[in-house]
């Protein structure tokens, strides 16, 4: 918009700046075409275009701050949400992994102690690369840097025999929903370590 064209926009269809400064060339052109409008309906008052001008741009600053306010509850609320489905995802590959381990005869005794012993939070959380978003995602690990390097390749494993599960043995698919594809990322996670497991744990 050029201001030396005439005014921002008109009474049908008024417009407001609330991203920019309050007193902004936009919002100051805005504030005359109201303030003329308002004079022209209330003529009883005797107010100046100037005085209504200035309260409309008193105005401004508060639409703007409510606006920031319902920005900011927008972010809190799908942050709220990003944390609830990587809790769910976490649930769901602590319940697959201890399944797993039930299945396999040969390593059932080791394996469920190993996930059972971790526990929900002894599992690495994720990050998803497009998270809200639809498509087919890509989860990266939250690496634990406290747990040992043979505990982690037990759960890897399990991770493997799950999907030959899902294969039937035999490469063939069944039903039911797959896991999210999870790669290994460069970030660490920030939650502390889990106490009280055994020393080979750490």
């Amino acid at each position: 918009w050029d201001p030396g064209s005439g005014p921002c926009c008109t009474v049908d269809n008024f417009s407001v700046d609330l991203l920019g400064y309050a007193r902004s060339e936009w919002n100051r052109s805005a504030a005359q075409v109201f303030a003329m409008e308002y004079v022209k309906h209330y003529k009883g008052e005797n107010r100046t275009l100037e005085f209504v001008a200035e309260a409309w741009l008193t105005r401004v600053v508060g639409m703007k701050a409510q606006y920031r306010q319902l920005h900011q509850d927008k972010t809190i609320r799908k942050d709220r949400k990003a944390l609830h489905r990587q809790r769910q995802r976490k649930q769901e590959l602590y319940k697959r992994r201890l399944d797993t381990a039930y299945q396999y005869t040969e390593i059932k005794d080791r394996a469920v102690r190993v996930v059972q012993s971790l526990g929900l939070d002894g599992m690495s959380s994720d990050e998803s690369d497009h998270e809200g978003h639809s498509g087919e995602a890509t989860y990266h690990i939250l690496d634990k840097d406290w747990r040992s390097w043979h505990v982690t390749a037990w759960l890897r494993m399990l991770d493997a025999l799950h999907l030959r599960l899902q294969y039937s043995g035999e490469w063939r698919t069944t039903s039911g929903a797959w896991p999210h594809f999870r790669t290994s990322g460069l970030k660490e996670s920030g939650k502390p370590a889990v106490r009280g497991l055994p020393t080979d744990f750490y």
